[in-house]
């Protein structure tokens, strides 16, 4: 009788380690997800900074205004100067959103990970507990990892 105990025994704790499996599985899945969404939010933001600044290289018309100034060529080089202090600060503060999202992007898939990762450490203390007697059995309800939305950017 007792040998059938210990089998039923290592099948629940044998059932318990795969739960937990499935479970970090699943928070895998959710981190991937996330740093897809990062992606995406990244690549967006880089587009949108692309597309402005195509914008203003193509505009003919402030290069011609730049260019026929009325103090002259001095004045067209000043403006020249001026617009490329302006393109180097918007270039500064474009990489600094862009940071800043990849930053935002990858501290959601580490909580994720550090959340489930702490988790599974305690279901598998307690599965083992319960496998060698040394606790009593745990409530029924296990956690269970869910899907939050994406902050919008």
């Amino acid at each position: 009788m007792e040998d059938a105990s210990r089998v039923v025994g290592g099948l629940k704790y044998l059932t318990d380690v795969l739960a937990i499996e499935l479970r970090n599985l699943e928070a895998l899945g959710l981190a991937q997800q996330k740093m897809i969404e990062g992606a995406g939010a990244l690549l967006q933001h880089q587009a949108g900074m692309a597309g402005d600044l195509l914008g203003k290289v193509l505009d003919a018309k402030a290069l011609a205004t730049a260019a026929t100034s009325p103090q002259g060529p001095g004045g067209a080089l000043v403006s020249q100067i001026t617009a490329m202090k302006t393109s180097m600060l918007e270039g500064q503060a474009n990489a600094n959103v862009l940071s800043e999202v990849a930053a935002r992007s990858g501290g959601e898939v580490a909580n994720i990970l550090h959340r489930r990762m702490m988790d599974a450490l305690d279901e598998l203390k307690a599965a083992v507990e319960q496998a060698f007697g040394l606790a009593p059995p745990p409530s029924p309800a296990m956690p269970t990892l869910t899907a939050q939305p994406a902050p919008v950017a």
